[in-house]
């Protein structure tokens, strides 16, 4: 018993002798070395005006040689912001602790450095900083030409614009009728019009002055055209539109009634001899000439007509959104718009200077509860302008790959890309729907096709972030994909196609559930798969979208395996709904 005891003690010590030189040679082996670290971010758009106080959350984790990993404090690492787009190259966001902290529109990278021993590693995400009221990634944004009294120049007589009457292409009245049909073909998408031509005289008259609405617009029973403009922005609301004004802050004309008092504060554009340059013509007798923005701004002229336009119309402030034309900072070739302004002897004002006037403008309209959109980007502006941040939305959109890649739908948002076709399906494209409404704005011949093929599409890409472009393919996320499959312009995600060339089956991505199918030459007993959200439908029924709303064309449609077999005409476009489902709009 005796010897028993004593072996079995003898065992106890070597095992705790053999259990404390395990503990030494881990203590001496210390913590797991750091092999990398991840930085993530809550979410990657922070809203600079429309959610108050609005800011997103950083996550930092330390990932170890052993497999483990730990989220690391603040304090164990060392952060840095780096504007990456933005116009002016402002600050776009600021690190506290692990808040990230908005302070202007654009794109910014933020990167951390995390030191442990002799190890550095470094990891970095992108934010985007949005400083607009309004969703133009997810917004059909149109214009409607109401009409330009004059006779044109010769270059511009044999336009097609100029082949009929167009003293008044459109009435106010008439505008309502043409947002009820677009609203009904455009089934229902958040959508803003501006007005062109809204003014007395039409098209670019009577600038720089906006205080006068065009009286050949006006309703029978109305005592003004001012308050038939404020009634079809009320009315227009009803068919999830918002009508709004193209204007322009360049042009101006000696018949406006301000002309007097911008020659008296200098505000024209001046040739090298000081004499008032002409910037053109497009109606005989109306030469055109331009606004010197800075001299504008500080003679406070250019805040006293923003004002007076808001105050005039105060329906606008509740759309959030103006449309500038022609915003421009210098001519052709990047000469200055006044060469008699630009000598430093004249107030040095170059091309920059005109853009850092126009930073002003685009803030001071935003202060008053507007976004600003525009005709164009990198476009009569010195190198590398493109009003990142500022502007909301560009009519007409560069078709640079690069670019795309870099901004994010949701801080530049696009009208068309191309003035023939449909742009790159890629990046897809929306619509102008402006010149199919001077051809034939109760018709509208074409628009239901175009808004199928590009802002249909257009709208449910948009929402995703574009991840890569590589050997001519584009990958989104969630798993989108846009290529040519054996010649065919095809987007899907897995199985699911969105589209195959001009036959389009898109999910309608702002109402709850409903799919739009559309082919522009017609197809018979086409099989679509549906979406992964449609997995519980079994029958659904179908409606033919016009102008006057949807019409039944068949009822408990079976689904089988999720596939739908269909069959179109030509430029048919057909409203697909869970069977039973409740359609607004139905004829």
């Amino acid at each position: 018993m005796i010897l028993f005891r004593r072996t079995r003690c003898a065992v106890a010590l070597l095992c705790l002798s053999s259990l404390s030189a395990c503990a030494v040679g881990k203590l001496a082996a210390g913590p797991p070395s750091l092999d990398h670290i991840a930085l993530s971010v809550d979410k990657k758009v922070i809203q600079l005006v429309r959610v108050k106080g609005d800011a997103a959350t950083l996550t930092l984790t330390a990932h170890y040689a052993d497999g483990t990993q730990r989220v690391l404090a603040p304090s164990e690492a060392a952060f840095t912001v780096k504007t990456k787009s933005a116009s002016g190259n402002v600050e776009v966001a600021v690190v506290e602790g692990f808040k990230t902290i908005p302070r202007e529109g654009g794109t910014a990278t933020i990167e951390a450095v995390v030191k442990q021993g002799d190890k550095e590693c470094r990891a970095a995400t992108d934010v985007v900083v949005a400083p607009f009221y309004r969703d133009y990634h997810q917004t059909l944004v149109l214009k409607l030409f109401m009409g330009m009294e004059g006779t044109p120049v010769e270059r511009l007589e044999k336009d097609a614009l100029f082949q009929k009457p167009r003293d008044v292409l459109c009435t106010f009245e008439e505008a309502l009728e043409v947002v009820r049909k677009t609203d009904n073909l455009t089934r229902g998408i958040p959508k803003i019009i501006y007005l062109v031509g809204w003014q007395k005289g039409g098209h670019d008259h009577g600038y720089p002055a906006w205080e006068e609405v065009n009286p050949r617009m006006k309703r029978a029973q109305d005592a003004t055209a001012l308050e038939s403009l404020r009634w079809l922005i009320r009315e227009a609301r009803q068919y999830n539109t918002t009508v709004s004004l193209h204007i322009n802050m360049v042009d101006a004309y000696k018949q406006s009634p301000l002309w007097d008092e911008y020659v008296a504060k200098d505000c024209f554009a001046k040739d090298e001899n000081g004499e008032l340059l002409v910037g053109g013509i497009q109606m005989q007798g109306e030469d055109m000439y331009n606004v010197v923005y800075p001299k504008e701004w500080e003679a406070g002229l250019a805040q006293r007509r923003i004002d007076g336009l808001i105050q005039m119309i105060p329906e606008l402030k509740e759309g959030h959104t103006i449309h500038i034309d022609v915003f421009i900072a210098n001519r052709d070739n990047a000469k200055p718009i006044s060469p008699w302004h630009a000598k430093p002897e004249n107030g040095g004002l170059t091309p920059d200077k005109y853009v850092e006037t126009q930073r002003k403008i685009f803030h001071y309209w935003r202060d008053r509860g507007f976004d600003v959109t525009g005709e164009g980007i990198f476009w009569a502006h010195p190198p590398g302008e493109g009003f990142t941040g500022l502007q909301a939305m560009s009519w007409w959109y560069p078709d640079d790959k690069k670019y795309q890649m870099e901004v994010p739908e949701c801080l530049m948002a696009r009208g068309r890309t191309h003035r023939e076709g449909d742009g790159d399906f890629r990046f897809a494209s929306s619509m102008h729907g402006e010149e199919i409404w001077q051809q034939d704005k109760d018709a509208m011949p074409g628009f239901l096709g175009m808004f199928c093929r590009t802002t249909l599409p257009w709208y449910y890409l948009s929402r995703l972030e574009r991840v890569k472009f590589e050997k001519d393919v584009l990958f989104y996320s969630d798993g989108v994909v846009a290529r040519a499959e054996q010649g065919r312009k095809t987007i899907r995600k897995g199985d699911f196609v969105l589209r195959e060339d001009d036959n389009l089956f898109v999910p309608v991505l702002w109402k709850e559930k409903e799919i739009v199918a559309y082919s522009k030459t017609g197809y018979e007993n086409k099989a679509w798969r549906l979406p992964s959200d449609w997995t519980n439908v079994t029958r659904v029924d179908l409606y033919r979208i016009t102008m006057e709303g949807c019409a039944p064309v068949k009822q408990d449609v079976p689904v089988k395996n999720s596939r739908l077999v269909l069959s179109l005409e030509k430029d048919e476009a057909l409203s697909i709904v869970p069977a039973g489902a409740c359609i607004l709009g139905t004829k």
